[in-house]
C-alpha cells in the first residue's frame, strides 16, 4: 500500500488542521486517529500497519506541522484569487467584531474558529491595478467562504497569524519604550 504523507506546511489544509487539531489527545486510539487522518488508512486498518512505520509516519507528520509558514497577501486557491484586507486602518465595524470574535475562542493553543478568522481577513479579489493594489469583496460575513478557506494551505495561515504576531508584538515594545521616555521626561521636567 502507498500512502502520501504531507512534507510541510504547503502540503496540509486548514480543514485538515483543524481535524487534527480537534482530536482528544487522551483517546486511547489517538495515534492511530492522526495516522488515519493524514494518511487515508481506515482506523481499523491501522491495527494492521507495523508499529515501527506508525512510529515513523508520526515523527515525519509532527516534523511537517511545525515549519514555519510564509506571509503572502495574495495568492490563488481553487482558481479563486484572494487578498488579504488591503488597508487594515479601514476595516468595517462587522469585521472589526467578528475578528474581535473569532480570535477569542482560542482554547489550548487552538482555535477552533481559525477558518472564520481567516475567511474575514481573506477574501476575493475583485479588482487589481498596474501597480499591484487591489480591491477585495466587501464583507458579507463568513459563511460564503469558509469552504474555500478551508482548502488554504497551513503556510498561508501561519504565515498571516506570524505577520500579525510580530505587528503585536512591535507596537508592545514601542509603547513601552514609549512609556519609559515619557516617564523620563517626566522626572527631568
Amino acid at each position: 500500500m502507498k500512502i502520501n504523507l504531507i512534507d510541510s506546511l504547503d502540503d496540509l489544509t486548514l480543514g485538515k488542521y483543524q481535524e487534527f487539531m480537534s482530536l482528544d489527545v487522551e483517546d486511547e486510539n489517538y495515534d492511530s486517529l492522526v495516522f488515519s487522518l493524514f494518511t487515508g488508512v481506515s482506523v481499523s486498518n491501522v491495527k494492521n500497519v507495523s508499529k515501527k512505520d506508525i512510529d515513523s509516519v508520526m515523527k515525519h507528520i509532527t516534523k511537517a506541522i511545525q515549519v514555519k509558514g510564509k506571509f503572502q497577501n495574495r495568492f490563488t486557491v481553487n482558481g479563486v484569487e484572494l487578498g488579504l484586507i488591503p488597508n487594515l486602518d479601514k476595516i468595517t465595524g462587522g469585521e472589526y467584531t467578528d475578528l474581535v470574535s473569532y480570535s477569542s475562542k482560542e482554547k489550548d493553543g487552538y482555535n477552533p474558529q481559525l477558518n472564520r478568522l481567516i475567511a474575514v481577513l481573506y477574501r476575493p479579489v475583485t479588482k487589481n491595478d498596474k501597480f499591484g493594489n487591489y480591491n477585495i469583496e466587501k464583507y458579507n460575513g463568513t459563511s460564503g467562504y469558509v469552504h474555500l478557506i478551508n482548502q488554504l494551505p497551513m503556510s498561508i495561515v501561519n504565515g498571516v497569524l506570524g505577520f500579525f504576531l510580530t505587528l503585536s508584538n512591535n507596537l508592545e515594545k514601542n509603547i513601552q519604550a514609549y512609556m519609559e521616555e515619557e516617564q523620563l521626561r517626566g522626572v527631568l521636567l
